[in-house]
C-alpha cells in the first residue's frame, strides 16, 4: 500500500501549481496588471501553466525575465512604464 501512495505522489508532483515569482512591491508593472485585472505574468487570473510559469521554455531550457515577457505580450503596459521611468 505504501508502494502506491508513493507512486500517486511522484505522479501528481509535475501537476503541482507553481506560484509565480514574488514581483517588487508596488513596481509600476505589477500596478498595470493590477490595473487590467491580469496575472502576475499579463494573463487571465485563471491560466495555467505547463511547468507552473511561462518564462521558463523546457525545449530550449531558457528563462526569461518576467518584465520582458509581459512587456513583448503587452507594449501598453511597456510604454506605461516607461513613461513612469522618468528621464
Amino acid at each position: 500500500m505504501t508502494r502506491w501512495a508513493t507512486l500517486l505522489a511522484l505522479l501528481a508532483a509535475p501537476c503541482r501549481e507553481q506560484a509565480p515569482p514574488a514581483p517588487a512591491a508596488g513596481s509600476c508593472l505589477d500596478r498595470q496588471l493590477a490595473a487590467k485585472g491580469l496575472n502576475p505574468f499579463g494573463d487571465r487570473p485563471d491560466t495555467m501553466y505547463a511547468g507552473g510559469t511561462p518564462l521558463f521554455d523546457e525545449k530550449t531550457g531558457r528563462s526569461i525575465p518576467r518584465e520582458q515577457y509581459v512587456f513583448s505580450r503587452h507594449p501598453e503596459i511597456a510604454r506605461a512604464c516607461a513613461a513612469d521611468a522618468g528621464p
